[in-house]
């Protein structure tokens, strides 16, 4: 009797092991009101592949609406709104890029808290074209602030290169013009523009991968 029960504690032991280990990242997607839909739809696709737990957040409940530009895609159910994003319940903080990142991310206090909680907790933290913008206002849209990514490598959107080396203080880098092309610093992730989606998406599975294999 001692023996089959000591089988059977064994066998739960195991399988509660297994079960822990098998539990899927879990990615928060940031998007603003006219995102640039292929710097959503693409990294999804691919956290989607991989069996990531997704969540989206954004300003308002309802849908949200691509750039008008985007007429192939469809509109996007938020699961949350940022105001209810509670940081530690992830993995890894995603922000999609568009015009909307200038009224829905920069002037957003709320924004802010989430990307400064996100690094302050080491969570693999990725941002893509426009959003790029946040490092350099986030909690310093007035520039007296402290900047969250001063002396990091990063890229981003030719229209917030001025925030980030400006007010971000970062260590900016270009790439080829006309080339996908993203910056990994660590676990921190950022992609210049609307053609590096794809490998935007595969450089936060591949970080994000290594951060939840260290986790075991």
């Amino acid at each position: 009797m001692k023996h089959t029960l000591m089988i059977i504690t064994i066998a739960l032991s195991i399988l509660a092991s297994f079960s822990a280990s098998a539990k899927p990242g879990k990615v928060l997607m940031m998007i603003s009101e006219g995102f640039w839909a292929p710097e959503y739809y693409k990294p999804r696709a691919l956290f989607e592949k991989q069996g990531f737990e997704i969540k989206v957040a954004g300003k308002y409940k309802g849908l949200i609406k691509p750039d008008r530009r985007n007429t192939q895609y469809r509109p996007v159910k938020v699961d949350l709104t940022f105001d209810q994003v509670n940081i530690s319940e992830y993995d890894a903080l995603v922000f999609a890029g568009g015009n909307g990142a200038w009224e829905d991310f920069f002037p957003n206090e709320t924004v802010h808290k989430i990307l400064e909680d996100a690094m302050k907790n080491d969570l693999v933290v990725a941002l893509l074209c426009s959003s790029t913008g946040l490092l350099g206002v986030a909690g310093n849209l007035d520039g007296a602030g402290k900047p969250l990514a001063a002396g990091r490598k990063v890229t981003g959107y030719k229209r917030v290169v001025a925030l980030l080396k400006n007010l971000g203080k970062v260590d900016y880098y270009a790439g080829e013009k006309g080339k996908p092309y993203v910056v990994i610093d660590k676990k921190l992730i950022t992609g210049r523009d609307p053609i590096s989606s794809e490998l935007f998406g595969k450089s936060v599975v591949k970080v994000l991968n290594k951060a939840l294999k260290g986790k075991k």
